[in-house]
């Protein structure tokens, strides 16, 4: 008995293009999202680096003059290859790479630090970077580091 098999060949080539088609999108979907988690990473990873660079220029000051350095409270904006705070001021756009941006809070005579109150000065440096997630014109992803510094050239009286 023949049954008639006319188109039975064009089907079978849809339905392995179809196939093909389901296989090839989840594989790229795997590769953008672990393109994505990579670019993530790296951006964490600059941005912990910067925020640490922060931390040691700060430090680095405070041991250099703690006399001058006592002057220094509030919110400052620290851009890329900056070795001075300079003046307090809040970060508008991008400081570093025209991609991150850091800022440096320091609270002089914190109580957070359970040093002597008036002896010592907590510093939080914080850099922040938006991508394809975050919504327009906001930082959401960030790193954040903390430390409290103290006047290591204090003599106590005996």
């Amino acid at each position: 008995m023949m049954i008639n098999q006319r188109g039975q060949t064009l089907i079978e080539a849809l339905i392995a293009l179809a196939a093909a088609s389901v296989i090839i999108s989840a594989i790229a979907v795997v590769v953008i999202t672990s393109m994505s988690n990579s670019t993530f990473s790296k951006n964490q990873n600059l941005a912990t680096h910067y925020a640490q660079q922060g931390i040691d220029i700060v430090r680095s000051q405070s041991e250099s003059d703690w006399i001058g350095f006592l002057t220094k409270g509030g919110v400052f904006c620290l851009g890329e290859g900056a070795t001075d705070l300079g003046s307090p001021s809040v970060c508008s756009s991008p400081n570093i790479n025209n991609f991150f941006v850091r800022e440096i809070t320091i609270t002089q005579n914190s109580s957070g630090c359970g040093l002597v109150a008036d002896k010592n000065a907590k510093v939080v440096v914080k850099v922040s970077w938006a991508d394809g997630k975050c919504s327009a014109n906001i930082y959401c992803h960030s790193v954040s580091l903390d430390t409290c510094l103290a006047n290591i050239n204090t003599v106590s009286a005996p």
